[in-house]
């Protein structure tokens, strides 16, 4: 289970919202290299870095800051946030980006994800946001769609496709925890593997995600709780629980 550190941009810079709601912004860091430097000293081999004005506007604002930090560090990047057409996947890519997110445009055009699959492989991986109920949200969480998660869930599965994005949005940036059941209730109804994201809080999040491992969790992105002094989860502890066999 890979443990994925979040760095989220708004105007180039590293910052953490409550729910996706961006008068909540907090600015973490004015550089954001600094930050994906310290997660790579401290273990992490993967950033997921998401173009919070991207996924507002519908177009990337800030790919430059996330090919600075490709450029600068040693490190695997996922990056989503604005990206909506095939043109935009092919300039992402070929700055060297390893893999995109998909999130909006593959809730609203499920042909679209296909065929991106379908030319571009395990370079895109889609992204499910949901809230309370399990409403798929999208436009950077601003707007509901017309779908549940359960319902679309079976739409990407019959595409394929072995590995997605979930996001609890209600905990996102609330440092509450996880909503363990209704994440287990999610992975027990799919035969895909699932990186878990919103609401983690603190080691033992961790813990509890490890001991669903198995029925299909790949990974955990961990936001919030890297960030506020006052939780301040250790990426190294993580880490270790995530590969160890003793959870």
């Amino acid at each position: 289970m890979i443990i994925i550190p979040a760095i989220d941009l708004i105007d180039g810079s590293c910052v953490r919202l409550i729910r996706g709601r961006f008068d909540t912004k907090k600015k973490y860091y004015d550089n954001p290299v600094e930050a994906a430097e310290r997660w790579k000293k401290e273990g992490a081999e993967w950033l997921h870095i998401i173009d919070l004005d991207g996924a507002r506007t519908g177009s990337p604002e800030n790919l430059s800051t996330a090919v600075k930090i490709k450029q600068k560090v040693d490190i695997n990047i996922q990056y989503g946030g604005g990206i909506r057409s095939f043109k935009t996947i092919r300039r992402i890519l070929e700055k060297g980006i390893d893999r995109i997110i998909l999130g909006t445009r593959a809730v609203e055009d499920i042909d679209f994800l296909e065929s991106c699959i379908s030319d571009y492989k395990k370079r895109i991986i889609p992204s499910v946001d949901y809230g309370r109920k399990g409403i798929v949200f999208k436009n950077g969480w601003q707007e509901k769609s017309n779908i549940g998660i359960f319902e679309f869930i079976e739409k990407i599965e019959r595409l394929n496709i072995n590995e997605v994005i979930i996001t609890d949005i209600s905990r996102d940036g609330t440092l509450k925890g996880i909503n363990a059941g209704f994440i287990r209730k999610i992975i027990e109804n799919s035969g895909m593997n699932f990186i878990i994201a919103g609401g983690i809080r603190g080691i033992e999040d961790i813990i509890n995600l490890k001991k669903m491992e198995n029925m299909g969790i790949s990974g955990v992105i961990i936001g919030k709780a890297l960030y506020e002094e006052k939780v301040k989860i250790s990426i190294k502890e993580a880490i270790e629980i995530g590969i160890s066999d003793d959870h």
